[in-house]
């Protein structure tokens, strides 16, 4: 009797498998973001670029060297939308606790809507008053 039931149990263990693994690979797509960051028309030396959702998502963010950044170097991403932006730049000379060195501009911020696809963004940090 025992032996009657198994195919019936295997066979919704792999039915049950399936449903589980389709639920777990809706993964959300991100795309990368690349670009430049300048200030006083020269490259950042270091810093970061944050990207916050206006609504509901996932943040990404990337690193700043020598002006220039790529999410995909940092596995972030964005998935498109209006999106909150924050950059914070150094002059890249390491010093005490500051291993990015002193800060060469207060935190910009701004807005961007940006495409759901990989795309450029390059950003001329105005100058502090």
């Amino acid at each position: 009797m025992i032996t009657h039931c198994l195919p019936r149990f295997f066979i919704a263990l792999i039915f049950c498998c399936l449903v589980f693994a389709l639920g777990c690979s809706k993964e959300e797509k991100l795309f990368r973001v690349t670009g430049m960051i300048t200030h006083n028309g020269k490259p950042v030396p270091k810093g970061v670029i944050h990207f916050d959702p206006k609504s509901d998502g996932t943040a990404g963010f990337a690193s700043i060297v020598d002006g220039k950044y790529d999410t995909l170097a940092d596995k972030s991403g964005v998935r498109g939308g209006d999106y909150e932006i924050r950059i914070n730049g150094f002059d890249g000379k390491p010093v005490g606790e500051a291993p990015f060195g002193q800060a060469i501009f207060p935190e910009y911020t701004g807005t961007k809507e940006l495409p759901a696809a990989d795309t450029v963004f390059d950003v001329e940090v105005p100058k502090s008053r």
